[in-house]
């Protein structure tokens, strides 16, 4: 069973997210819950999808290929979340600004 090229550029970046989302650190700013689910939500849902292309070889299971336009998004999405360091308020705020 092969994966298709886009297919593992979204699982390589969805990881990536998933990563910096994670380790992102507080330093002084402040809590918010609501932005905490936020940063939870995109933590699971990026990591889910890596993991679910990663184990598909092993589980047998087929990954339906991503659209080219998808993966436009999953890089935007990358690149904010690595310029933020995880922070996913700021991104937020970029997005709506």
């Amino acid at each position: 069973m092969m994966i298709d090229l886009s297919t593992l550029i979204a699982a390589m970046l969805c990881s990536a997210i998933c990563w910096r989302v994670a380790t992102f650190r507080r330093q002084g700013a402040r809590y918010r819950f609501g932005m905490s689910v936020c940063a939870y939500l995109l933590a699971v849902g990026t990591g889910g999808y890596s993991l679910t292309v990663a184990l598909a070889p092993l589980t047998g299971r087929s990954v339906e290929p991503v659209s080219p336009f998808l993966l436009i998004v999953f890089v935007i999405l990358a690149v904010m979340v690595w310029r933020s360091r995880g922070n996913v308020a700021a991104v937020l705020r970029r997005a709506e600004g």
